[in-house]
């Protein structure tokens, strides 16, 4: 059952526990003036505390305030209600009046843990982040301790992590901060008896099913018999790992950047790096562009699809809840998963940029000698259109009509473009096709003589 703690002042020497505040405030100003801040230019910035109402958020508060005094900034928190627990609401109420005592503003926000495949413990933790980061702020503080990145440390190694999951937890990520995360729980507890601090307790932290649990009940109190520094030593391996996944997304940012071309990656070019830099390459940049990251095997199966399926076989693996990742001779495409194109059937009014239903635009300018001769047909009507299948075009005097496919296909042009291509018509005659040739492709009857003024039209997406 949830009980709250407020023990007695502790008699231990006062030393390394007034260092906390001083090694607080030194934190908080290397993360305001760290480069990533400085463009925002914050002279009193937004500090928003994950507050749970356990130890250690409500240590992390008490020296917030503490250091407030002196350094400048907005300070509030955040309590997440996610319900589990039938104490959930005395925790909500010492959250408010612990707040309240120390006059910080608190939001309560409750949420409801969709469990789907992910495991309470993930769907928990997934519902607290994405409430948290609604939060109007510039820093996000959470009170990771030096135990909880040994727990994080030991639980990735048992799901057989690489270096990024053995880095664990980063002090610093985006804007998000862990303080104290280099200070043992044992300090925190010390600091919270002389200061007589009032916490809960969450009764699930005691229940061994859960992995986390299991590791900081279960293993690592045997491997403290053995090894008495091991919650400091696998803090130190985890910042190792943390150095050597920078030199690896160091090592990616090249490679990716060698074989990059118009944001698509030049597959013949990524084939000549060793398998490992190319799985290292391939997993920053599904990263950086917000996609899963990926394990292992499913590197294994991603660069098996791209370098060696059928020529013709349609590539397209799904890399995050709204990208593919599809292949087109020779390069990968990263892709924002969509469905058909709105249907299009507009009428051109003369008008130099035309916005279409899928928020791309058609462009039209006027040069002589080029594209579709304005002159030639009186009451000009143009029609904007899908492909539907079937067109034909007469690019070419003297030949007879060949089939859109065929005219897309040798212009290179993707298949899922294709669909997404406005196609140009006059009454029921495909007359333009834009973004082939050196402008736009022009049905040969219509095409402007070297003195007259035709029109040009390209699709900007």
């Amino acid at each position: 059952m949830a009980s709250s703690k407020k023990l007695p002042a502790s008699n231990s020497s006062t030393n390394k526990k007034a260092a906390l505040p001083q090694r607080l405030q030194a934190f908080l100003l290397q993360a305001f003036l760290a480069d990533v801040f400085l463009s925002k230019n914050l002279v009193n910035p937004k500090l928003v505390l994950a507050f749970s109402g356990g130890l250690d958020s409500c240590v992390l508060l008490h020296l917030l305030v503490q250091v407030n005094k002196t350094l400048p900034f907005q300070l509030s928190a955040q309590h997440v209600h996610h319900g589990l627990s039938v104490n959930a609401d005395t925790w909500s109420d010492l959250c408010a009046d612990t707040c309240m005592s120390l006059n910080v503003p608190l939001k309560i926000t409750k949420v409801q843990v969709n469990n789907q495949g992910l495991g309470i413990e993930a769907a928990a933790r997934e519902a607290r982040y994405h409430a948290l980061f609604q939060a109007d702020a510039d820093f996000i503080l959470l009170a990771h301790h030096q135990d909880d990145q040994a727990e994080t440390f030991l639980l990735q190694l048992a799901r057989g992590a690489g270096v990024k999951g053995l880095a664990g937890m980063a002090a610093v990520s985006s804007k998000l901060l862990r303080p104290l995360l280099d200070v043992p729980r044992k300090t925190l507890l010390e600091y919270a008896k002389q200061h007589r601090l009032a916490w809960v307790e969450d009764e699930s932290n005691l229940e061994t099913k859960y992995d986390r649990n299991f590791i900081r009940h279960l293993v690592l109190p045997v491997l403290a018999k053995q090894y008495a520094a091991i919650r400091h030593t696998i803090s130190r391996s985890a910042q190792h790992m943390a150095e050597a996944n920078d030199l690896l997304d160091e090592i990616a940012a090249v490679d990716v950047q060698s074989c990059l071309q118009d944001r698509t990656l030049n597959l013949l070019q990524l084939k000549q790096l060793s398998s490992a830099r190319i799985h290292n390459a391939l997993r920053w940049w599904l990263i950086q562009n917000d996609c899963f990251v990926p394990s292992a095997a499913q590197l294994q199966q991603i660069t098996q699809q791209l370098f060696y399926a059928k020529t013709d076989a349609a590539v397209k693996i799904k890399v995050s809840p709204t990208h593919t990742l599809q292949r087109y001779r020779d390069c990968a495409f990263l892709l924002v998963e969509s469905h058909l194109p709105p249907a299009m059937n507009l009428l051109w009014q003369g008008e130099e940029k035309m916005c279409l239903p899928d928020g791309s635009h058609l462009l039209f300018t006027q040069a002589i000698g080029q594209g579709f001769a304005l002159n030639r047909v009186p009451n000009i009507k143009l029609r904007i259109k899908n492909r539907e299948g079937g067109e034909r075009f007469r690019p070419d005097l003297g030949r007879p009509s060949r089939s859109l496919k065929v005219i897309l296909q040798e212009a290179e042009i993707p298949p899922w473009q294709r669909a997404q291509l406005p196609l140009i018509f006059m009454d029921e005659t495909l007359v333009m096709i834009p973004n082939i040739g050196t402008n736009c492709l022009v049905d040969v009857s219509f095409k402007a003589n070297a003195d007259e003024m035709g029109l040009v039209a390209s699709w900007q997406q």
